[in-house]
């Protein structure tokens, strides 16, 4: 019952104000007939050629039916899906205000997702904190380009590597379990869609799982057997934007694309040298890419499959023309990145991190390793968090070290300080202060 009310009071409190807020503050989007981001002008073109053709991820042009991915310049395709989907059920045209409202959807989805899993998983304390903190860093910023609803569908991305960790220590009931690794690959499969990178990391932790669990369980065949197969799920949701767009491709008669149909990696690592100061005189310039692409070979189409080929050669050529420059520039981003408030009241991650992984080591005492499954649970919510952040870090250090990438790491520093708090409670109560007799009960 006080769990019950607890719950009631964050939402009815700060999260239920903040979401009215953002939506009314979404306003500004209404009348708007097109957007400063150039990709979702074209989901909207490509939502209304669904409404005319029935076709979806393609653009009406002229009695043709053109591959989105030639007009959105190498985006990855789940909010032109998405739209194109709600204009088919809508019958409706999709505007711009319609951009901010799924954005602010996805992080609000995110945001109760990842607070459902913490509940399942019993940390509670940790749900808490993330409903009393988490509003501001999921709803406060939001527009109408894809970024803005990558911290909401970052936060979907734990359930999968959390659930297989909880099936297979059973801290949860199997259909529970098997439930939530049911969503877990759904979310994976979003993720895919939505934003490719991510969901690469999310492959990365999920794998790293699995490995970890046969290994564990190798005297088990079966269960090993198990494991591989859904290790093969796993990656097959992990392509699930590539897997769509060979639908459509069957589904419709559309022509052949010529650029590639997902956001793409080699062109952000090369133009991605450019964030600082560079003896090679690349700046974060999207036609910093193309220009030194064209001047190699012409001939070849900015963002095809040809073109990340050749800016990979030219990423690693810089690797071999000066790697002390290209260490030094990846050194100065990291700083960069380490001691940026994300979010604003917290200390910075070089700080922070080590704090919350010290809490844990002291408060658990020997338990640290984890011989209780209260302790287990929040030692594995830690290290799948802190996975996610290093991800995270690497993709803001690779790119460009600014919150518009790396702003996906405040959601993991919330939910470490909700499970710090929860160790420090244990420890307390292990010192004698009866008060706090609650937590531990409840793990």
């Amino acid at each position: 019952m006080l769990q019950a009310l607890g719950l009631v009071a964050c939402i009815g409190l700060v999260l239920w104000p903040q979401l009215d807020w953002s939506f009314e503050a979404a306003t500004r989007y209404r009348g708007d007939e097109a957007s400063d981001w150039k990709a979702t002008n074209v989901w909207l073109e490509s939502a209304e050629c669904a409404r005319e053709s029935g076709a979806w991820l393609v653009i009406c042009e002229q009695g043709r039916l053109v591959p989105i991915s030639d007009r959105a310049l190498a985006d990855d395709p789940g909010h032109a899906l998405v739209l194109a989907l709600w204009a088919l059920a809508a019958d409706r045209s999709i505007l711009v205000i319609d951009v901010a409202h799924l954005n602010l959807v996805i992080n609000l989805v995110g945001l109760l997702l990842l607070a459902g899993l913490l509940m399942v998983l019993g940390s509670y304390v940790s749900a808490v904190v993330l409903l009393l903190l988490g509003p501001y860093v999921f709803l406060e910023w939001f527009g109408t380009s894809p970024h803005w609803a990558f911290i909401g569908l970052t936060a979907m991305q734990p359930i999968l590597p959390l659930a297989l960790i909880a099936r297979w220590r059973r801290w949860v009931p199997p259909v529970a379990g098997t439930g939530l690794i049911l969503l877990g690959v759904l979310t994976l499969a979003f993720a895919s869609l939505v934003r490719e990178a991510i969901a690469q990391m999310t492959l990365v932790v999920t794998l790293g799982t699995l490995a970890w669990i046969a290994v564990a369980s190798r005297a088990d065949k079966r269960r090993v057997a198990g494991l591989l197969v859904l290790a093969l799920v796993t990656v097959l949701a992990s392509q699930a934007a590539r897997l769509t767009v060979a639908v459509r491709d069957r589904m419709h008669p559309v022509e052949p694309a010529e650029l590639v149909a997902t956001h793409g990696l080699a062109h952000t690592l090369y133009i991605g040298l450019g964030t600082v100061p560079n003896k090679f005189g690349i700046r974060y310039d999207d036609a910093v890419g193309r220009e030194a692409a064209a001047r190699v070979a012409p001939d070849v189409k900015y963002l095809s499959k040809d073109y990340f080929r050749l800016m990979w050669s030219l990423y690693f050529a810089r690797w071999a023309d000066d790697p002390i420059e290209v260490m030094r520039i990846y050194m100065e981003k990291s700083w960069s990145i380490l001691r940026n408030r994300i979010p604003d009241y917290f200390p910075p991650p070089w700080l922070f991190l080590p704090l919350v992984l010290m809490v844990h080591f002291v408060s658990n005492g020997r338990a640290a390793s984890c011989g209780t499954p209260a302790c287990g649970m929040r030692l594995a919510i830690n290290l799948v968090c802190l996975s996610f952040v290093g991800l995270f870090f690497v993709q803001a250090v690779l790119a460009y070290p600014t919150r518009f990438y790396a702003a996906p790491i405040g959601a993991f520093m919330i939910v470490m300080l909700g499970v710090a708090l929860e160790n420090l409670a244990h420890f307390l109560w292990r010192q004698g202060v009866p008060a706090l007799r609650y937590f531990n009960s409840n793990g």
